[in-house]
């Protein structure tokens, strides 16, 4: 959705329709894989996990989590979608293919949707008051997102970096 939100507010219609088919013609074939009960989750982890893999990107997604119910939908899209977009980010600035990893766990503790979501990078990541923050133009918002579902839901997170590996981790 962000991908077609950004090709409307360029004015690049013909890619946004594109885009729709494509997802269209993907859901019709039944091609998304099943990561989970919910489509709206597969939808999203199927479409960043192919974009990953495109680019080169080693993924591992481990779901076990099956009860969504106590999200709106979009929330929970929104903050999967920042958030693995954002490792994706992450894993292109790394040279070396070999090097790029995205490995994403969704499960349930004491009746709590867990997320944790690891990615390899090259460039040190910027921090302030413990949040990843970008200097880049258009840039980091998708973080202030994230925090915000996470808060709307009084959950907690934390952002990690250390020797090469960025971490999100989230329970609400």
């Amino acid at each position: 959705m962000n991908f077609i939100q950004n090709c409307i507010q360029e004015q690049k219609t013909e890619e946004a329709l594109s885009y729709i088919n494509e997802i269209c013609t993907t859901l019709q074939s039944g091609a998304i894989p099943k990561y989970c009960e919910n489509e709206s989750v597969n939808l999203i982890l199927s479409s960043y996990i192919e974009k990953a893999q495109a680019l080169q990107i080693q993924t591992t997604i481990f779901v076990t989590a099956t009860d969504f119910s106590r999200f709106q939908i979009t929330d929970l899209c929104s903050l999967l979608s920042n958030a693995l977009e954002n490792a994706i980010h992450a894993c292109t600035q790394i040279t070396y293919p070999e090097g790029r990893y995205i490995n994403l766990k969704l499960y349930e503790k004491n009746e709590q949707l867990c997320i944790n979501l690891a990615n390899s990078y090259e460039e040190e990541p910027a921090f302030e008051n413990d949040i990843p923050i970008s200097h880049k133009s258009g840039h980091g918002f998708g973080v202030q997102s994230m925090i915000s579902v996470v808060n709307k839901y009084s959950g907690i997170y934390g952002f990690f970096a250390q020797n090469g590996e960025f971490r999100f981790q989230a329970t609400f």
